[in-house]
């Protein structure tokens, strides 16, 4: 069925809403009676409704395209958010300004007055191209390799009120970067271009596409071209036509430019340009590499020309009252020349100061409340527009960013340039899975009640390359937030290497982890008084000396709260079960239950919708099979439930989507006792809903190869239990078998090579379950290769070397394991060392490579006792002599007189003496595990990256994220 954006953007052009919105001015129709087809058309001339801004405002999202900005248009910016508004001015993360509060009645004024001032704020907000930034400073820095700003202003030529580029299949979001330092965000664009020079020193680009943040996070894609400055306006554009002609209009969740990289792979993407750009382009393999240092936008910054300044400002979180803004305008003019420039990192600055008007402008700052001189938690966090305003967040995010700021600075905890970034839902504008430390709203059960709360992920952003954040702690409340914090930075600076940054240690720490949920009684730490000052102090033990007035410690009383009523459960909860027999599971209380919206519960791990409707509590899965969107918070009437994002409606009696049909979502039964709701929570673990990725094992692979499930925007394939039949056994060694299964039915989703299964066989009447390594490559699924060393004392192995035959049937459950090569984000020349049997990951690695033609160099070390223990030993020796990529060594411990190769243990040195560049390569390491530990311990201490040692073990993978 059509999407129904698809039919209302059909309907009537979004930029031809503009007359309408004329017309509800002039009436000033109240929000509830505007069509909400034009409501969302309002967004293509950057008109936001807020139906949490009661009555129902309007936000307005002002381009400024090259981050620059004049004094008289801040001026009218400022004097606008006083006049209509409600007296403030955000700055986001694309550069762009806002302004909150707006009546219906204002928007026509608002307009005319942008356009007065040379500003618009066309195509702002959904399927059309965002705000285009480049440097904030570009033009006025030494080192800068090109001045972007003029690029900018000319890809806004290709769009702005064009009716053909406005309508895409979703937003666009395009920006440049003019120095070689290249912050982690630009791998997070649709199309970045960076900045560089060719080996004779021609300025030119280099080109991402494809990095999303939100729901599906993924970096992006390198095109392996050099692109010259005039080359970049035709190839925008193409790469625009492109993305409206092919990507997909019928499911939202999939419509990003990203996933039509995936389809078509960047070889289609080079097929497209090469057939609609008039000049040939030039082949480059050269890759852009992340600066090692985030820039700061705050300070004084010496200009190109010595005798100028920019003045970097503070502006914490981005917001800003009118008199702010308006005093910096006209601060500009009196001390420089009336030019500022926003920032992507939510900031401002004035630029053109000359030396010796430094000490006045930063004293007329000040006077506004501004600052060149930032504490840490100012520079380093950041924070979405949050509940407060916008239609979509889970949660508040910047009043609770601000007393988080507050909480550390009592804690005098030091940040030490580790970032925090807040987002308010999953859509991340705050950037939060490239950040150090990123909370991502969400609402969490306590004994209270539903409080708001957030998913915390620690090791993104910078960490030798870019990375998106892995889960750490699921459901934190913001009560428990700076325990949480301090907890994960005090770690870091006790048990860190030295030189290790806080996102490479803690990516070493979670590769192999499982987000841990956080409940009631986690992070509960002591409260201490000081009885000189009343200064409040959190920890297990009280401060050295107060931070407030300087007491000595002996000062402090430890606070004890008695019982509250109102705080704890009554008598009668304490006396009910939260499961009862009969399978029903209490998830709130009635009075907890709002009267014309939902309540979101998690109950055992899943998140449910409760509504009262017809004197009864209706339940039903709480995201919306759209894009996820909680169904509790949006409107609810006469049964029926509107999804807060895209306004998708459903029965919550039946679970039926009324617009569009064809999407419901599951009910669950409940029943009220005592004032308490409880809930009968789904069954896990069913095949379908183990694996809902994919349909086949090979649609898996596919999608994998293109990066629908690689980096942080991968939904981890969750493993699922089989029974398959063995083809095939093939005998390797004397003491090691290869069972060859028929997976032809798809039955067991695999991957990424390096994964195990777990196999079960009946042994004395009972189950008894071992893992194994797959030998196989997942880009030939139609059959898993188990390849098992019999173990003389194991009852599984010796059950299955002496039971099981061609056409027996063997139970498995797989694939799963953190252990694992993926081939889109694991871009090094590839170390693979084993010992013994802990060959099987590294051949099915292997295997991949070849028969994917990914020519990834390989460096295969193999360790074993003797000849007769070298397996797969033919199938390696001819991938040697057949590929120029494959490189092949076995070292034996116990050799007989006619072994022509090495002798002796696989170590650190034998390493050294194959592999030429030992720290830029990725190893992966199988084996027993003191030679495992010992030889990572040895990597490490030679340079080596943590992040880039991989070593096998059998456990679950971390949920929707790879190493």
């Amino acid at each position: 069925m059509a999407n129904p954006i698809e039919v209302w953007k059909a309907d009537k052009h979004p930029l031809d809403v503009w007359s309408d919105v004329e017309r509800y001015a002039d009436a000033q129709t109240k929000m509830s009676d505007v069509e909400s087809a034009d409501l969302e058309r309002m967004k293509w001339h950057g008109f936001f409704y807020r139906k949490r801004d009661k009555p129902g405002r309007y936000m307005n999202r002002i381009r400024v395209t090259a981050n620059e900005l004049t004094a008289a248009q801040a001026r009218e910016i400022a004097l606008m958010a006083y006049e209509y508004g409600h007296g403030i001015v955000d700055v986001t993360t694309r550069a762009n300004l806002q302004i909150q509060g707006l009546e219906i009645s204002h928007l026509p004024d608002v307009k005319k007055r942008l356009e007065r001032v040379g500003l618009n704020s066309k195509q702002t907000g959904h399927d059309n191209i965002r705000n285009v930034f480049g440097h904030p400073f570009s033009g006025l820095l030494t080192e800068e390799i090109i001045d972007t700003r003029q690029l900018c202003k000319d890809v806004d030529a290709i769009y702005i009120d064009s009716r053909d580029y406005s309508d895409l299949p979703r937003k666009l979001n395009i920006c440049f970067s003019g120095t070689e330092d290249h912050p982690a965000h630009y791998w997070t664009q649709d199309l970045s271009f960076m900045a560089t020079r060719d080996d004779e020193g021609e300025v030119g680009f280099q080109v991402l596409l494809g990095g999303t943040q939100g729901q599906n996070p993924r970096l992006a894609w390198h095109l392996p071209v050099f692109l010259y400055p005039d080359q970049v306006v035709p190839l925008t554009e193409a790469i625009i036509q492109l993305f409206r002609d092919k990507g997909t209009r019928e499911k939202r969740n999939k419509a990003r430019l990203r996933f039509l990289i995936e389809e078509i792979g960047i070889a289609g993407v080079i097929d497209w340009l090469e057939e609609k750009l008039p000049f040939r382009m030039q082949p480059s393999i050269s890759e852009p590499i992340p600066t090692a240092v985030p820039e700061e936008f705050v300070g004084w910054i010496r200009q190109s020309n010595p005798k100028l300044w920019t003045m970097g400002l503070s502006v914490p979180l981005g917001r800003m009252t009118w008199k702010q803004l308006e005093g910096l305008s006209l601060l500009s003019k009196k001390w420089g020349d009336g030019q500022l420039r926003t920032t992507q990192e939510q900031g401002i600055a004035v630029i053109n100061i000359p030396n010796g008007f430094r000490g006045a402008a930063a004293t007329d700052a000040a006077a506004l409340g501004l600052s060149v001189h930032a504490d840490e938690f100012e520079l380093n966090t950041m924070a979405c527009t949050g509940s407060q305003f916008c239609n979509i967040a889970v949660t508040e995010t910047k009043g609770h960013m601000f007393q988080l700021i507050e909480k550390l600075r009592k804690r005098a905890l030091k940040l030490h340039g580790i970032r925090i970034h807040m987002s308010g839902c999953p859509s991340s504008c705050a950037q939060h899975f490239t950040a150090d430390i990123g909370l991502k709203g969400v609402r969490v059960r306590r004994l209270v009640g539903t409080k708001e709360g957030f998913d915390l992920f620690l090791g993104g952003g910078l960490a030798g390359q870019v990375h998106m954040g892995l889960p750490y702690r699921l459901g934190v409340d913001v009560d428990q937030l700076p325990n949480v914090i301090e907890e994960v930075t005090d770690e870091y600076y006790l048990r860190h290497k030295p030189g290790q940054t806080f996102s490479s240690f803690w990516r070493e720490r979670l590769q192999a982890a499982e987000a841990a949920k956080v409940g009631d009684d986690d992070y509960v730490v002591p409260t201490w008084i000081c009885e000189g000052c009343e200064h409040e102090h959190q920890g297990e033990d009280p401060p050295v000396f107060c931070p407030s007035c300087a007491g000595l410690r002996r000062l402090f009383a430890r606070i004890e709260y008695e019982s509250d009523s109102q705080d704890q459960p009554d008598s009668k909860d304490s006396e009910q079960p939260a499961v009862r027999d009969d399978g029903f599971v209490f998830a709130a209380k009635m009075e907890d239950i709002p009267e014309k919206n939902g309540l979101t519960v998690q109950v055992q791990g899943h998140e449910y919708a409760l509504f009262r409707h017809e004197g009864g509590i209706r339940c039903i899965d709480s995201a919306c099979p759209h894009e996820g969107a909680s169904l509790a918070d949006g409107e609810f009437k006469d049964g029926v439930v509107s999804c807060p994002w895209h306004d998708w409606t459903f029965n919550v009696c039946s679970g039926c989507s009324l617009e569009p049909v064809g999407h419901a979502v599951t009910t669950y039964e409940s029943l009220i006792e005592d004032e308490r709701v409880y809930i009968l929570p789904s069954v896990e673990g069913s095949a379908s809903e183990l694996a809902p990725q994919a349909n086949s094992t090979a649609d898996i692979l596919a999608a994998a190869r293109a990066g629908a499930t690689t980096g942080a925007s991968r939904k981890a394939v969750r493993p699922v239990e089989a029974t398959l039949c063995i083809k095939e056994i093939v005998q390797e060694t004397p003491d090691v078998k290869t069972f060859r299964l028929d997976n032809s039915e798809g039955k067991i989703p695999f991957d990424f090579p390096g994964k195990f299964a777990k196999v079960c066989q009946r042994v004395d009447g009972e189950d008894v379950w071992r893992s194994f390594t797959i030998s196989s490559s997942p880009s030939k699924p139609e059959t898993l290769d188990l390849t098992i060393k019999l173990n003389p004392t194991g009852q599984l192995t010796q059950e299955m070397f002496s039971s099981l035959q061609p056409g027996s049937e063997l139970r498995l459950k797989g694939a799963q394991g953190a252990y694992f090569f993926d081939p889109d984000n694991h871009s090094q020349p590839l170390v693979l060392i084993s010992a013994g049997s802990g060959i099987t990951p590294m051949m099915s690695i292997s295997r991949l490579i070849r028969d994917s033609n990914l020519n990834r160099p390989v460096t295969f070390l193999f360790g074993a006792r003797t000849s007769a223990d070298i397996i797969f030993h033919q199938e390696c020796q001819e991938l040697q002599e057949q590929t120029d990529w494959f490189r092949y060594f076995v070292t034996l411990s116990q050799p007989d007189q006619s072994w022509p190769g090495a002798a002796g243990r696989l170590d650190m040195k034998y390493v050294q003496e194959h592999v030429s560049d030992i720290k830029g390569s990725r190893y992966f390491l199988c084996g027993p595990n003191e030679f495992m530990d010992a030889l990572r311990a040895q990597l490490v201490s030679q340079g080596v990256d943590g992040s880039h040692i991989h070593t096998e073990q059998f456990n679950k993978s971390p949920k929707a994220v790879t190493v």
